[in-house]
């Protein structure tokens, strides 16, 4: 019963929220607080099996992803009740997209086999772009598209994977995958999925659609698109290509230079912008580098399971803190001492300030690289440029810092939501380190390497003189600004104007365009993935008839 909560209470917001009057404030007070359902198969442990729905759907909260479930709940509800405040009625086209993600995202989450992740990925994936384009202006349009592409583009990598996966196994039970005896058919699927779930993660280069969307999505869109959603591409890489059982040490080293780069590469691109949640969106690259890292980190040594809950451990700490951040965005940070508070202590924790929860989460990050990478040369540099990257994020911090004291609107209120969430990113990562036994008890080497990396910063700050404006600035989408320019280069020249036809001619060639859209619509790939879904609903409707 609890798990079927968690997954019909989306749906019944999806339902309620394109209607008027008190039918949609309801939808959208559901669809604001349906994410703390979650928490009941999580405390009960209840597991929820619907053999007749598609190719069998079960779903349960697997031990290692606790830390994601109480992810999503605390901080898409706290989002969903930022929300509630500047979008209501005549926004049901955004609280579609939101109850719809998090239908997907809540299936995400407790998937055990193969159809029913797949099924909420694609939810999550789609339902987002009506969130990115509720502004409805043309950069919104423009962040859509590019969304949709990569989102395209990621689909058909993973769906091709899928497929593999389900050609050796069938619809099979995500924890089987763990297994040696079925580590062929993940090997096989292995690099597909990884590519696809890597863009959701946005790892560098795939990472263009992450600056474009989080800036101008609403404030709550852009702190579930930043604090969770990111998180399917991880849950994905977990679910379905996990490193137990395969021979993945030999590529794990790559994984790890990769995820260092994105890292410093996030940090150095967020620099040279000029707006706060644009600002965020580079910092979100940057972390989700570090996620790579601890994945790459987890594939040396699969058998510990200490290092798959480190990894929890670091993305609640990232995404409750980064939820923190993009609602400190809607609520005019500078305008007033508690504000900007509130701002620097997560700040400060995402930089791995001592005693906050990015020290914990950074110190088993350290930890899992040290005891990962056999001694020598590799070691060392590798643990060297990943205590570096906390004086990166501190320079970035400190850009954030003074985009945020500019803003004093004092008409802007400070939401409760946003208090709540600075809170839960202070709070919530150390009570699930303690019941995990993933505490680290500070000591004085610990607390100097945690704090000479934001000396480190501090000094460059006051050294270099860094402006408060950037010297060099980069538009937002940085590779993607430079691929259009090319492509506007490259296009084919301008066909002189054709005289007027009759209505029932241009009546024709407006249908053949539109067949031509749709023939070319059901070439992508992740089309196909689609309408497998749709006609395994129609066997089952006849089969069950």
């Amino acid at each position: 019963m609890t798990v079927a909560l968690a997954v019909l209470l989306p749906l019944v917001a999806a339902v309620l929220v394109p209607f008027g009057g008190r039918v949609g404030a309801l939808g959208r007070r559901v669809a604001a607080f349906a994410p703390l359902a979650l928490l009941l198969p999580l405390m009960s442990g209840e597991r929820g099996e619907w053999r007749w729905v598609l190719l069998g759907i079960e779903l349960a909260v697997d031990p290692w992803g606790v830390p994601f479930v109480l992810l999503t709940a605390i901080a898409w509800s706290a989002s969903g009740y930022f929300a509630l405040r500047g979008l209501g009625r005549g926004s049901w086209g955004f609280w579609l997209g939101w109850s719809l993600s998090l239908w997907g995202m809540v299936l995400v989450l407790l998937a055990q086999n193969l159809v029913t992740f797949y099924l909420g990925y694609v939810a999550v994936s789609l339902s987002a772009y009506l969130m990115i384009t509720h502004a409805r202006t043309s950069a919104a349009w423009r962040a859509g598209r590019i969304y949709l592409l990569l989102a395209f583009a990621g689909e058909a990598a993973i769906v091709s994977g899928v497929l593999v996966l389900a050609g050796h196994y069938g619809n099979v039970s995500l924890p089987l995958l763990a297994t040696p005896d079925f580590a062929a058919g993940v090997a096989a699927a292995r690099w597909p999925l990884f590519v696809g779930f890597a863009v959701k993660l946005g790892i560098v280069p795939l990472h263009v659609w992450l600056p474009l969307a989080h800036p101008i999505a609403p404030v709550p869109a852009s702190a579930i698109l930043s604090g969770v959603i990111v998180k399917a591409g991880l849950l994905g890489w977990l679910k379905l290509i996990p490193p137990q059982g395969l021979e993945a040490a030999a590529s794990a080293p790559a994984l790890l230079w990769l995820g260092l780069a994105t890292a410093f590469v996030g940090v150095l691109l967020g620099l040279t912008q000029g707006k706060l949640k644009t600002v965020l969106a580079y910092s979100t690259i940057s972390q989700m580098g570090l996620v790579l890292v601890a994945y790459a980190a987890y594939s040396l040594q699969p058998g510990d399971a200490r290092w798959l809950a480190a990894i929890g451990l670091l993305a609640l700490h990232h995404g409750l803190t980064k939820t923190s951040l993009f609602l400190a965005a809607g609520c005019a940070p500078g305008a007033s001492g508690v504000r900007r508070l509130l701002l620097a202590l997560p700040a400060l924790s995402l930089a791995a300030a001592p005693f906050a929860t990015g020290y914990l989460a950074k110190g088993w990050l350290g930890r899992a690289v040290a005891a990962g990478i056999d001694a020598g040369a590799l070691a060392s540099i590798s643990y060297t440029l990943l205590t570096f990257t906390s004086a990166a994020t501190a320079l970035l911090m400190w850009r954030l810092w003074l985009l945020a004291l500019r803003e004093r609107d004092a008409e802007a209120a400070l939401h409760p939501a946003w208090a709540l969430a600075a809170l839960a990113a202070l709070t919530v990562p150390w009570l699930y380190a303690g019941a995990s036994d993933l505490l680290i008890i500070p000591t004085v080497p610990s607390v100097w390497a945690a704090t000479w990396p934001i000396l480190v910063a501090g000094a460059i700050v006051l050294l270099a003189r860094v402006p408060r404006r950037p010297g060099l600035t980069l538009p937002e989408g940085d590779l993607v600004v430079v691929l259009e320019k090319l492509a506007s280069r490259i296009a084919p020249p301008q066909l002189p104007a054709v005289p007027s036809v009759p209505a029932g001619a241009r009546l024709l060639s407006t249908l053949g365009r539109s067949l031509a859209g749709a023939e070319s619509l059901l070439r992508e790939l992740p089309m196909v993935g689609l309408l497998m879904l749709l006609i395994s609903v129609v066997v089952w409707l006849l089969l069950w008839l």
